[in-house]
């Protein structure tokens, strides 16, 4: 598996998109329709069974979570009406945080 780190021209290319879905997203979750993440993380649903995940917003920085944000905007685009969508085994998921998180430790 070869993993391509985003240029910077990408990544501000999936940043505004993904800003105006997390905004769309905090105005459903104000709503009251799902539990309010703390300040400062987001929930990314992931899976065939949409796992929801409540992650830290300092991701988003991350070449890794970048890499996955491309993978669910070539597979859904960033018109996601429910939240951010991860087109990833959950167990995978789980593994690059943990990677991420011991990475950033």
């Amino acid at each position: 598996m070869v993993i391509k780190i985003p240029s910077k021209a990408q990544t501000e290319r999936v940043a505004a998109p993904l800003k105006q879905m997390l905004k769309r997203c905090s105005i459903l979750l104000k709503k009251g329709k799902q539990d309010v993440p703390m300040k400062g993380h987001f929930a990314v649903y992931v899976g065939k069974s949409r796992a929801r995940h409540v992650i830290p917003i300092t991701l988003l920085s991350h070449p890794i979570f970048r890499m996955m944000l491309q993978e669910a905007e070539e597979e859904f685009g960033f018109r996601q009406e429910r939240g951010i969508i991860i087109p990833c085994d959950q167990n995978i998921f789980l593994f690059l945080l943990d990677c991420i998180s011991y990475l950033n430790s």
